[in-house]
């Protein structure tokens, strides 16, 4: 049963029969899906499941072989030219810290959402209303301190929200995160969790990958399993977050536990 199945919500992204190869190597296969406006999804499963590549469907590094059967839409559209993509959805990717070179500052990585490049010299070419939107964002993000820093210099969780606030820089309403709880230590991870669920507060709408379950947010209402490059399940966490279905999912025996919207697994000893 389709987890939108009890209400009819707008979708933003329609993929149907879904195939995608790399390296002459089927990563993702018969994907029929659609991500709805409304929802804020938990993407999960293992190593090597194909989480990665389907989250780059959608900003369009990636693209499934195309067929007679197949579509992929994105707004309701098969093409979709990629600055309109990027006002629609801000995307995270956890390889975005490695394409950052030495010197580049926090400032210009944030300021890099509007032009696409880490280069300082488009500070001089923001507008006014632009400039205020960085001054916000770095705010809102606690970002003051250290925002002439160099990007390479900064801790995992300083660097993580520097790229947060960047995919924020045109207001979008849908949010695309790649693993954003890798690597935090306690406080980093509890920011990134608050100011998420702010945006979740928002009306922005949020589509995640996380290995953590202790990293699930509070405020997710949908979940998609992947598994072997096949969509194992999907529904609300409820349903699907439990140790019956993890331990299928990840091939080990797990106890799942669920106390006041937080998840965690220990393992069993069977």
């Amino acid at each position: 049963m389709r987890f939108d199945s009890q209400k009819k919500l707008k979708s933003w992204a329609n993929l149907k029969n879904i195939n995608v190869c790399i390296d002459q190597k089927e990563v993702l296969s018969n994907i029929n899906i659609s991500l709805n406006h409304g929802e804020n999804t938990l993407i999960l499963g293992p190593n090597g499941s194909g989480k990665s590549t389907f989250l780059k469907l959608l900003n369009r590094s990636i693209h499934p072989i195309t067929s007679n059967n197949s579509s992929f839409k994105l707004f309701n559209k098969k093409n979709i030219n990629i600055w309109d993509l990027r006002k629609k959805i801000g995307f995270l990717f956890k390889e975005m810290e490695q394409r950052v070179n030495i010197g580049v500052t926090l400032y210009d990585v944030i300021i890099s959402g509007f032009s696409g490049t880490f280069n300082s010299r488009y500070s001089k070419l923001l507008s006014e209303r632009e400039k205020i939107k960085i001054d916000n964002l770095i705010n809102e993000w606690g970002l003051n301190n250290i925002i002439s820093n160099e990007f390479k210099s900064l801790s995992d969780g300083q660097k993580r929200r520097a790229l947060l606030a960047r995919a924020l820089v045109y207001e979008p309403d849908i949010l695309v995160l790649d693993e954003p709880f890798c690597n935090l230590d306690i406080k980093s991870n509890f920011i990134l969790t608050r100011n998420l669920s702010k945006l979740i507060e928002q009306s922005v709408n949020i589509v995640y990958v996380t290995h953590n379950l202790e990293s699930i947010l509070p405020k997710t209402n949908r979940v998609i399993l992947i598994k072997e490059g096949k969509i194992f399940k999907d529904g609300s966490p409820n349903e699907l977050v439990n140790s019956k279905i993890l331990s299928y999912l990840f091939n080990i025996s797990i106890n799942v536990i669920e106390q006041e919207g937080f998840w965690r697994m220990v393992p069993t000893n069977n």
